[in-house]
């Protein structure tokens, strides 16, 4: 799958896009990364160019390793008044809280891609 690069508009920024900025935000090659994450540096590559996705573990592993919410790194804007991902799991993590007669803090939502 080939992408366009980020030219800074809000909203095509894809999981592997965000992925290598905030790798190389942090100094990190391919194989550093792989080896933290404890994968190989072909996932990393697989990942950043769209072929495949990270499980959600990895997923947040790789939220602590790039300092970005699981939620951040798959939030991407449809087209204009889309939805963000984070806005729509904190709207229906509200909605079932409510439904359950809890607080939203108290849900938790896991996204398995």
């Amino acid at each position: 799958m080939i992408h366009a690069p980020f030219d800074g508009t809000p909203g095509f920024e894809t999981l592997g896009d965000k992925l290598a900025r905030l790798r190389r935000a942090k100094g990190l090659s391919k194989t550093d990364l792989a080896e933290r994450l404890g994968v190989t540096a072909t996932s990393i590559c697989y990942w950043e160019q769209g072929r495949s996705r990270p499980r959600l573990a990895r997923l947040q592993q790789l939220s602590q390793l790039l300092d970005a919410s699981p939620a951040e790194l798959l939030a991407q804007d449809s087209a204009p008044g889309g939805d963000h991902l984070a806005d729509l799991v904190a709207r229906m993590r509200a909605e079932i809280a409510r439904a359950a007669g809890t607080t939203p803090s108290k849900v938790r939502i896991v996204i398995e891609i």
